[in-house]
């Protein structure tokens, strides 16, 4: 005997068993997430999204290449 029932015994259609899937898929993850030991203090009452993008603004755009020029760019082509 499978492991899983297959939702066309049910009657329903076989994307219900990938909706179930992400679902519960979905749901864990929260879980996890809520789950995780919460950080004291050190954030400064910061989200996490703002959190994220400090995090972003110090570590990388300092590593992303200069803006160029299109026109300058254009220039050196020729």
């Amino acid at each position: 005997m499978p492991g899983n029932d297959s939702p066309v015994i049910f009657g329903l259609h076989a994307n219900a068993d990938l909706t179930f899937r992400l679902k519960e898929s979905l749901e864990m993850i929260n879980v996890l997430v809520d789950t995780q030991p919460k950080e004291a203090g050190g954030s400064g009452g910061l989200s996490r999204e703002d959190q994220v993008k400090e995090k972003i603004e110090k570590d990388l755009l300092p590593k992303l290449p200069q803006d160029f020029i299109m026109l300058d760019v254009l220039d050196r082509l020729k």
